[in-house]
């Protein structure tokens, strides 16, 4: 072989062990555990609560809260988003302990002070929302129930839709369509440019590491086996990650009854903040309608 040849095969050699090694660093870095202790508990709002623990199907120890005010009436599940735990949910649980309803809280899998070694965006979340919801129903098995998801936690709801379904009402907050296209999405816009050709590696990696396509992923696949339970979806006009029209899409897709609320002016990670007592109060007549109808 000349000699020329062989260094050109060596250099392409040491360039694609160079690219996979890049991408795999870089899938195990977006799929990294959150751990992190909530820095602020339920006590700063001034709200009564318990620690609570329960364990999914596939063995994961979950930590979180359980917010339980005076003559709580019903009681809502809430699920924190990606790299954050279930400090996130506590501005929405206050909002809802105020109005007697009990609230539930847990990290997921790899965030906060639950156990796991990954993120999979939602997908193996799933289990931790099906977890969730039996300890809930073990413990007030007479009481309505509702669960509100913000993005991560939202699809993880969707993922779990076989039990997830028999909630009496459900909030999706900032939900992704796909998680093929969040994946990429975040690829593309928070890291600069020259990280973009290890996308593809990254992508293909990052599949063989969690054990499931992302492209087969698809909560928009999902989000229609939880009819009957009703639904509201909402999303920041200027949510690049769940953008209107991917969640109009999503909408479309849900059984009746649902609902769809566009709140003007948010991202994706600041609906309450921007929509403000809108929020609560478009959010808590949504519960009170679906968990308490008028008996004709």
């Amino acid at each position: 072989m000349p000699a020329a040849a062989w260094i050109l095969g060596a250099l392409v050699l040491v360039g694609a062990v160079a690219y996979f090694a890049a991408a795999y660093l870089a899938s195990s870095w977006l799929t990294r555990p959150a751990r992190r202790k909530p820095t602020r508990t339920p006590s700063d709002y001034g709200l009564t609560w318990i620690p609570a623990e329960c364990v999914t199907a596939d063995g994961i120890r979950l930590v979180g809260w359980v917010l339980d005010p005076p003559a709580s009436r019903a009681t809502v599940v809430l699920h924190h988003g990606l790299r954050a735990n279930r400090e996130q949910i506590l501005d929405r649980a206050a909002i809802l302990a105020r109005a007697s309803y009990r609230c539930v809280a847990f990290d997921h899998r790899g965030h906060g002070e639950s156990a796991g070694g990954y993120t999979s965006f939602g997908y193996h979340e799933g289990r931790d929302a099906g977890a969730v919801l039996n300890f809930v129903r073990e413990r007030w098995p007479d009481q309505p129930c509702a669960a509100v998801g913000l993005s991560m936690g939202a699809a993880a709801i969707c993922f779990a839709a076989e039990q997830t379904r028999h909630y009496d009402a459900l909030v999706l907050e900032s939900l992704y369509h796909d998680i093929a296209s969040a994946f990429t999405a975040r690829l593309t816009t928070m890291y600069p440019i020259w990280f973009r050709p290890l996308v593809p590696g990254i992508v293909w990696i990052t599949e063989r590491r969690l054990g499931v396509r992302l492209a087969s992923v698809v909560p928009a696949e999902f989000v229609g086996k939880l009819a009957p339970a009703p639904m509201l979806l909402l999303t920041g006009t200027d949510d690049s990650h769940a953008d209107p029209a991917s969640v109009q899409r999503l909408y479309e897709r849900c059984g009746e009854p649902r609902e769809l609320w566009l709140v003007p002016g948010a991202h994706h990670a600041d609906v309450l903040d921007v929509a403000g007592k809108a929020y609560e109060a478009r959010v808590l007549d949504f519960l009170e309608r679906r968990l308490f109808p008028r008996r004709s």
